[in-house]
């Protein structure tokens, strides 16, 4: 779920203590826009979609949280296309994906 190399990077480039600064306030904003996330696809809102997909997908990669970035640009680009195909699924295990990566990043500067 976690590029650790990337995160190993971040943290020579920036000290842990300021990466786990920037990880608490993701966690907080993330949550958020999962929520909104969740909320546009219900009612089928493709441009606020992919507005909160591109932006979960570059704040996760600053993170370094890979596979949750993956996911969310398929539900930018799917958005952009205004296309269902598939997309259900995708929204369906997001949330998953969201938790287990912000527990591996958690894990990873408790450690």
């Amino acid at each position: 779920m976690i590029n650790y190399a990337q995160l190993d990077s971040l943290i020579q480039l920036l000290e842990k203590d300021t990466i786990n600064q920037i990880r608490l306030e993701f966690v907080d904003d993330s949550h958020e826009k999962m929520t909104l996330l969740i909320r546009a696809w219900n009612i089928r809102d493709y441009q606020e979609l992919r507005q909160i997909s591109h932006s979960l997908k570059s704040a996760s990669l600053n993170m370094a949280m890979q596979v949750f970035a993956e996911q969310c640009q398929l539900i930018e680009e799917a958005s952009a296309q205004q296309s269902e195909l598939g997309m259900q699924a995708i929204i369906d295990d997001l949330p998953a994906i969201h938790q287990t990566s912000l527990n591996e990043l958690e894990a990873f500067f408790s450690s």
